[in-house]
C-alpha cells in the first residue's frame, strides 16, 4: 500500500541565498549549460549512441546535485530563520524534512 501524500506547504516567504551559496549553485548550473552544449555538439557531429546517453546522464546529474543543493539551501534557512510554525522545535524539524523530502521526491 503507498503511503498518503504529504501536504503541500509553502514557505511563508522567499528566501534569499546567502552569496556562497548562489556562486555555488550558478558555476554548476554554468557546467551543466557546457554539458548540453556538448551534447549538442555530439548530436551534430552525429556521434554514436553510447557517447551521447553518457553525456546525457552525466548532464542530469549535474542538474540533479544543483536541485538538491538549492532544497537544502531552503531547508537550512527555514530553520535558521525560523520560518517553521511554531520556531525550531523537533516539530518544526520534521516538518521541514517532510517538505524537503517531497520536494526531493517530485524530481524522480
Amino acid at each position: 500500500m503507498k503511503p498518503a501524500p504529504l501536504p503541500r506547504s509553502e514557505p511563508t516567504r522567499a528566501a534569499t541565498l546567502p552569496a556562497e551559496r548562489k556562486a555555488d549553485l550558478l558555476h554548476r548550473l554554468r557546467r551543466a549549460e557546457g554539458q548540453v552544449r556538448g551534447l549538442q555538439r555530439l548530436l551534430e557531429e552525429g556521434a554514436d549512441c553510447a557517447r551521447i546517453a553518457q553525456q546525457l546522464l552525466a548532464t542530469r546529474h549535474a542538474l540533479d546535485s544543483t536541485y538538491v543543493r538549492l532544497n537544502l539551501s531552503v531547508a537550512e534557512q527555514e530553520l535558521a530563520t525560523g520560518q517553521c510554525e511554531g520556531g525550531v522545535s523537533p516539530a518544526a524539524v520534521v516538518e521541514v524534512l517532510d517538505r524537503l523530502q517531497t520536494r526531493l521526491g517530485r524530481s524522480r
